[in-house]
C-alpha cells in the first residue's frame, strides 16, 4: 500500500457522510489506504484549526499522497498544501471554490489571503476538477473558476446538484474512476 488518499468534508458534514464510506471501501478494496478526515467544528469551521488539523494527521507528505476535497474541504486542502511546499501525486476536488460564497459568508474566512495557484499547479501534478451544473450550494460558476485557476482537467456533471447524501448522492463512481486513473 505505497499509495495514501486522504479525504476531506465540507461544511457541517464529517466522515460517514454523502460518498465518502463507498468510496473509501472501493479504494481499500484496490490495498489504497484511505483516510476521511472529520474536521473539527465542522458546524463552525475556522480555518486555521482545520488547517493544524491537516498538519497534525498527515505524517508525510511525497509523490504517492492524494487528496480528494469536497466543497469547504477544496480550499481547506489547498491552503494545506500551499504551506507545506510539496510535491504530491494528485488532487480531485469535487463542488470546490476559491472565492467568497454570497449564500454561506460565514465560510469567508477561508477565503481572506489568495492562494498561489502557479506554485499549486507545480506541485500537484495531475488536477481534476468535478462540479455539477445544478450545484444548489457552490454556484457552479465557482466550480469552474477554481479548475481554470488550477489549470485542472475539468468535469461538469447534470444531476448530482452539491453531491450530498439528502440529495440521493451515496455513491460517487466518477470520483473512483478519476482517482483510480491517477494512482495507476
Amino acid at each position: 500500500m505505497l499509495e495514501k488518499i486522504y479525504i476531506t468534508h465540507g461544511y457541517t458534514a464529517h466522515s460517514q457522510k454523502h460518498w465518502f464510506p463507498w468510496l473509501k471501501v472501493r479504494l481499500e478494496n484496490q490495498k489504497i489506504f484511505t483516510h476521511i478526515f472529520d474536521m473539527p467544528n465542522s458546524t463552525e469551521p475556522d480555518p486555521q484549526q482545520w488547517l493544524e488539523f491537516h498538519q497534525q494527521h498527515i505524517p508525510q507528505l511525497d509523490q504517492h499522497c492524494y487528496f480528494i476535497g469536497h466543497s469547504l474541504g477544496c480550499i481547506a486542502t489547498l491552503r494545506f498544501l500551499q504551506q507545506a511546499k510539496t510535491q504530491i501525486g494528485g488532487i480531485i476536488l469535487v463542488s470546490g471554490f476559491v472565492e467568497k460564497l454570497p449564500n454561506l459568508p460565514e465560510l469567508d474566512d477561508f477565503n481572506k489571503t489568495p492562494l498561489d495557484f502557479t506554485a499549486l499547479i507545480q506541485q500537484i501534478p495531475k488536477r481534476v476538477v468535478i462540479a455539477s451544473e445544478d450545484d444548489d450550494v457552490v454556484n457552479v460558476q465557482f466550480t469552474r473558476n477554481l479548475a481554470k485557476n488550477l489549470q485542472a482537467d475539468y468535469i461538469e456533471v447534470s444531476d448530482y446538484r452539491h453531491f450530498l447524501d439528502r440529495q440521493g448522492v451515496t455513491e460517487l463512481p466518477l470520483v473512483y474512476e478519476e482517482i483510480m486513473k491517477m494512482v495507476k
